[in-house]
């Protein structure tokens, strides 16, 4: 009776997985055509060798970061191994060297952290231009320190570093983040089309193994 059961459960998923299998094998293949037209349709290169060459000297990226890049240079984007890369070891490579060149401390090195620290230095020269000009109130010192920041020829210390981390955080880490953000989203999908056509690929071998079991018992007999 046992044996029945359990060549009757085989014959079932003999037929069952592989099914269940071609249609996640079709699913990843899905994902990785869709990865690869929407990275396709954005025409993003790595860099070519002599610039990967250049960028190391100049101390842009890392040796780790050129090697890596050196593996697909000159290449357009079409794949999620690739856009990883350009965006850990090349988007990621220059918001890092950026904020450094900037005086920006590596723990705050974010959108955020940068944010901070524009913050507290505006909090800073508020109090300088309140020194400076007592009479004026809260408002008042407010707008002269936002004229200050924005103004190339300001005499103030302060408000030209402000200005540089505003430009810091929009130019270099909204936009990085935001590039960053498409291109491990891509990478994410990608991973997800490569498990679901390697869990396709076991499914169906698996079926064909319990149908092995189900039907060949049945033929030995």
């Amino acid at each position: 009776m046992a044996d029945s059961v359990y060549r009757a459960l085989s014959r079932v998923f003999s037929v069952v997985l592989p099914v269940v299998g071609a249609g996640a094998m079709i699913g990843g293949s899905f994902a990785h055509r869709f990865v690869s037209d929407q990275l396709g349709s954005e025409d993003i290169t790595m860099p070519a060798p002599e610039l990967i060459t250049q960028e190391l000297k100049t101390g842009l990226i890392s040796p780790d970061d050129a090697e890596l890049l050196s593996l697909h240079a000159g290449e357009t984007l079409s794949n999620g191994p690739q856009a990883r890369i350009y965006a850990d070891n090349y988007v990621l490579a220059h918001m890092k060297v950026a904020a450094e060149r900037a005086g920006v401390p590596e723990d705050q090195a974010t959108y955020a952290g940068v944010g901070d620290l524009a913050a507290e230095l505006n909090k800073q020269l508020k109090a300088e231009l309140k020194e400076q000009y007592p009479e004026m109130g809260p408002g008042e010192i407010a707008g002269l320190a936002r004229m200050e920041i924005k103004d190339p020829e300001t005499e103030y210390d302060l408000a030209r570093k402000i200005h540089q981390f505003y430009e810091l955080r929009s130019e270099n880490f909204f936009m990085g983040n935001a590039i960053r953000g498409m291109l491990l989203n891509a990478y994410g999908w990608w991973l997800v089309g490569l498990v679901a056509r390697i869990a396709g690929a076991l499914l169906i071998g698996f079926g064909g193994f319990l149908g092995l079991l189900g039907f060949g018992r049945r033929r030995a007999r």
